[in-house]
């Protein structure tokens, strides 16, 4: 029985409903609600629901923006300065900007690269609690305003940071008052407990990653690694870390302690400890809680409904935190967790529970009498058997006890990929088959590093170093096993968006396995099974891109500062302009992930999203940063019919793309002035056009678009003038609205793609009026008709 689970249905119900409901009604209705409650103890539920809706309307209102000008912002440091990369990220919560009262949090970055500005910054000595004021330019969280891609301002958002900002100098900061910097030196000395018995960058990384959930010491390529084998789980602090310091604790307490409410009351107290050793990290505190209720179940005798358990704990943080309904770490969780207790608890005990009559209490021939025959003859024959050789009972007791553990571990990591695979098709467009096979021995080796990089903490430096080595070998024996499971075929994939009538079916088929493993019904299992594989059979290799569009569609997509557009024609081929590059992110230092990418993140993301494979074409303009590096991942993720490529000089990062190109097997078209290709013309470059050594602007090539009714023309960066049409359709401004361009066409459409508080000033006045994507985010201009046709897409 789960009694909770309807009141939390009914929760999340009134949050979600929220939005859509007048608050004033809400509160006019409780009472009555109350009142039917009280009466009728079903009726309670709209009381729930009702709350639901308060708790949603109670979120506060985003501040007023404060302008684009410098503000002195006064604010309490939360904790110390976090490094990454090459900056920092400091969080602060906000007391007041240019005196002003502001409720809310900043999150401020700086970019120390210079080794004066690092020396500076250090001298601050910025701390937990430290009253700083700060003159700042404050904006709203940049997002990248295109369908299918994280919003990386709600992210922020729910977090009560508003407000993001570059400090451009050390010197802008002044220190008011010092608050107490004894946790924060606490961390920091654990932290060097720890990472100081690992040279290795990469192995320091992980071993911070998984102790402490520390990753900005792993490598942008080791990260990818892991979300590509499904184990990036084990590098970050999850519900995962708690049961490992929860199980390890509970083991110990039973060699020490007899009392079982003592064992279970430590078993608490630790995690709480490892929960304030990681920085109250949001995950840690959501498996703690949870772990707590679990905890509290037991000493109250009430331990047998672990799902009621997980609904209450899932209940309370809705009421703490309503907009976790919105967090994918938040779904996520609960999902593996429900996924554990509902599916892989109840299939580890239908495949494996016959086993525990024969091993428990093997030694104990007294056990024999209250066993089944057959059970009771297995006994005396293995232990006739190990006194006849003069064997410890071990012989026998550890195999089946191991093949039990593996087993157990396989059917509970089935089971979690079951729920799981929902979310890393729609969240991370991927699907990785080798994942089940990789979590068993990961999983193992995490649960045994874990506890033994906590013991590095207390233990003195010589008896810390044969723990060290051994946490260094599995590290080494762990990343051996993920690279290996990845260079099998078809290890890992990615995977579009799959339609909602496929899901449906793949639930349906999910509902009918977890039946089949409670009633114990092997055919039905059977059944479930074979719908599962067939589903997710067509959610790997399935087409679900879009119909072909009536008319040719194009679609600025929103990179920030860069270039990507995409066109889509009747006949469906589709066409991919530049690709974006980090260099937006770069310039905005706004985002602290190392593994962030514009070609992954932003434009495979979008793709993705709409069900799109394949791309028939990619051409690149020329091979600056802010076109070119997004590409690496496109043409990494998709399939791509051909390249088209102009003259650019040989500097290592279009060397490497071609490389990729050639790896990939992609066709290469050299296209030049003059070339006619379907309804492209090539304007630019000329095929005597000279490069100098380092990618420039005029490299670009530029393509004019006839479809018959309509023009377009693409420009690139170019800066030059060129033989051009003196009007088209739609024209893409050149260079993000740089003035420095001579290139004059008139049009009906001018779009520019640039990004939001660039440092270059773009667009210019001379480039407008003309549609921007840092304003409108993703344009959609469909060429039909005698006009173009206009949509933001988002």
């Amino acid at each position: 029985m789960v009694p909770l689970l309807l009141p939390l249905f009914v929760l999340i119900a009134g949050i979600l409903s929220g939005p859509f409901l007048d608050p004033h009604f809400v509160w006019l209705c409780f009472p009555l609600a109350l009142l039917l409650g009280i009466a009728k103890r079903r009726l309670l539920l709209i009381t729930v629901f009702l709350i639901g809706v308060a708790r949603r309307d109670a979120i506060p209102p985003v501040p007023p923006d404060p302008g684009p000008e410098a503000v002195r912002l006064i604010g309490t440091v939360e904790r110390a300065p976090e490094w990454r990369g090459i900056g920092i990220t400091l969080d602060l919560t906000i007391v007041s900007v240019d005196r002003h009262p502001c409720p809310g949090r900043a999150r401020l970055t700086e970019f120390l690269d210079n080794p004066d500005l690092l020396e500076l910054f250090n001298r601050l000595d910025l701390g937990r609690g430290d009253s700083v004021e700060v003159l700042v330019a404050l904006r709203r969280p940049t997002v990248y305003r295109d369908p299918g891609v994280f919003d990386y301002r709600r992210y922020l958002e729910r977090q009560g940071i508003y407000w993001t900002g570059t400090i451009r100098n050390p010197r802008l900061i002044t220190v008011m008052a010092r608050g107490w910097h004894g946790p924060d030196r606490a961390r920091r000395w654990i932290a060097n407990r720890i990472s100081r018995h690992f040279e290795n960058d990469n192995e320091r990384g992980l071993v911070m990653g998984m102790v402490l959930g520390r990753t900005s010491g792993l490598s942008a390529d080791t990260e990818r690694q892991f979300q590509a084998g499904g184990l990036f789980h084990l590098v970050v602090v999850s519900g995962f870390n708690i049961a490992v310091v929860a199980s390890a604790v509970l083991w110990l307490t039973r060699l020490l302690l007899r009392s079982r409410m003592i064992r279970l009351l430590t078993v608490a107290v630790f995690v709480f400890i490892y929960t304030v050793l990681v920085g109250w990290q949001i995950p840690a505190v959501r498996a703690a809680i949870m772990a707590v209720t679990f905890i509290a179940g037991r000493i109250l005798d009430r331990g047998h409904s672990p799902l009621n358990s997980t609904a209450f704990t899932a209940f309370v943080l809705l009421l703490i935190d309503p907009t976790s309904i919105e967090d994918s770490s938040f779904q996520m969780t609960f999902a593996a967790v429900t996924a554990v207790i509902g599916l892989g608890l109840p299939a580890n005990q239908w495949a494996f529970g016959h086993w525990n009559p024969r091993l428990n209490q093997f030694d104990n021939v007294d056990r024999d009498g209250t066993l089944a025959v057959d059970v009771a003859a297995w006994r005396v024959e293995r232990r006739m058997w190990c006194e006849r050789y003069r064997l410890p009972y071990a012989v026998v007791l550890l195999p089946w006890r191991f093949g039990q553990l593996l087993g157990g571990a396989i059917i509970t990591t089935l089971g979690v990929e079951t729920v799981f695979i929902f979310f890393m098709v729609e969240s991370f467009h991927r699907i990785a088959p080798i994942s089940p096979l990789l979590n068993v021995p990961a999983g193992l080796i995490a649960a045994v590093m874990t506890p033994l990089g906590l013991l590095l903490i207390p233990l003195p430096h010589l008896a810390a170093v044969p723990v060290a080595i051994l946490i260094r070998t599995l590290v080494r024996l762990l990343l051996w096993i993920l690279q290996l499971g990845l260079t099998l075929p078809h290890a890992t994939m990615r995977v579009p968006s799959a339609p909602v009538w496929l899901w449906s079916i793949y639930a349906v088929a999910a509902a009918v396995i977890v039946t089949a493993v409670w009633k114990k019904l092997a055919w039905l299992l059977i059944t479930g099974s074979l719908t599962a594989a067939i589903s997710l059979g067509m959610v790997a290799f399935g087409d679900f891109s879009p119909p072909p569009p009536r008319d040719v569609v194009v679609t600025f997509l929103d990179v920030g500062q860069g270039d990507c557009i995409l066109l889509e024609f009747p006949d469906h081929r589709r066409m991919l302009i530049d690709g974006g590059g980090v260099a937006a992110g770069r310039f905005l230092g706004l985002r602290e992930e190392s593994t962030f990418s514009i070609g992954e993140d932003v434009v495979s993301a979008y793709l993705f999203s709409r069900g799109i494979r394949r791309l028939d074409t990619v051409v690149l303009t020329h091979a600056h940063n802010d076109h070119l590096d997004g590409l690496f991942d496109v043409v990494s993720n998709f399939q791509v019919g051909e390249a088209w490529l102009g003259r650019n000089p040989m500097i290592p990062a279009y060397r490497a793309f071609l490389d990729l190109l050639r790896e990939r097997r992609i066709p290469v078209r050299w296209v030049s002035t003059g070339d006619r290709i379907g309804e492209f013309s090539v304007l630019h470059p000329p095929l005597n056009y000279s490069n100098r050594k380092s990618a420039q602007n005029n490299d670009s090539v530029v393509l004019l678009l006839d479809t018959g009714n309509q023009t377009a023309l693409f420009t690139g960066d170019l800066e030059i003038s060129i033989p051009a049409p003196a009007f088209v359709n739609l024209l893409k401004v050149p260079h993000h609205g740089s003035g420095g361009t001579k290139l004059k066409v008139r049009s009906n459409i001018r779009v520019i793609s640039v990004g939001a508080n660039n440092p270059f000033g773009h667009p210019a006045a001379s480039a407008l009026p003309a549609l921007r994507t840092d304003r409108y985010g993703a344009i959609q201009v469909t060429l039909s008709g005698r006009m173009p046709a206009v949509q933001a897409l988002r």
